[in-house]
């Protein structure tokens, strides 16, 4: 039931969304029982260094608020924690916290790929790998993004999950542009 709820919720969002997307060309690969699979490019007005510092170092200034457990994006961080590994972590303010994404590659400015699950898919068990590859481009940066999901029956979360990224790709491309996530 919880998963039917963020899921109506995501499409609501997801439809403002889209009625706001730029230059950005994407398409859901596939979807069927055993996963999905979506990948967007994006052409982003700046170089590669600075996508990928608003993408480690900036987060809780781009991050949608709407796709998060706290309500709030400046509760979201990239932190090392004690294992020294880096993370995406949101504070939930009460003690408690989320990781949603750990990075598993990051070499500035060309690649980040990190594993984790987003939203409904953290409690899933599916396996995932989101990657960005910036490359640079005579007007700032060529953002490749993917994000591969695997596990039983999440087809059904295919679009929605694509829609959010999508949003979300939105809103850092706008704030590494103009310094604010959204139009003003």
């Amino acid at each position: 039931m919880e998963t039917q709820k963020m899921v109506a919720s995501a499409k609501l969002c997801l439809a403002a969304l889209a009625a706001l997307a730029g230059p950005v060309f994407g398409d859901l690969v596939e979807a069927d029982d055993a996963g999905f699979v979506s990948s967007h490019e994006i052409e982003i007005g700046v170089p590669p260094v600075r996508v990928f510092d608003a993408l480690i170092d900036e987060v809780a200034e781009w991050w949608d608020p709407a796709h998060s457990y706290s309500g709030d994006a400046a509760n979201f961080s990239f932190d090392a924690g004690s294992s020294g590994a880096l993370a995406l972590v949101e504070d939930l303010g009460d003690g408690g916290f989320v990781i949603h994404l750990r990075v598993v590659v990051a070499r500035r400015p060309e690649t980040l790929v990190l594993t984790g699950g987003l939203g409904p898919l953290q409690r899933l068990g599916v396996a995932d790998s989101m990657s960005f590859d910036l490359e640079a481009t005579q007007t700032g940066t060529k953002l490749s993004y993917r994000y591969t999901v695997n596990g039983r029956n999440v087809a059904p979360l295919a679009e929605p999950v694509d829609r959010v990224q999508l949003g979300q790709l939105e809103r850092l491309k706008h704030y590494v542009e103009t310094g604010s996530p959204v139009s003003k």
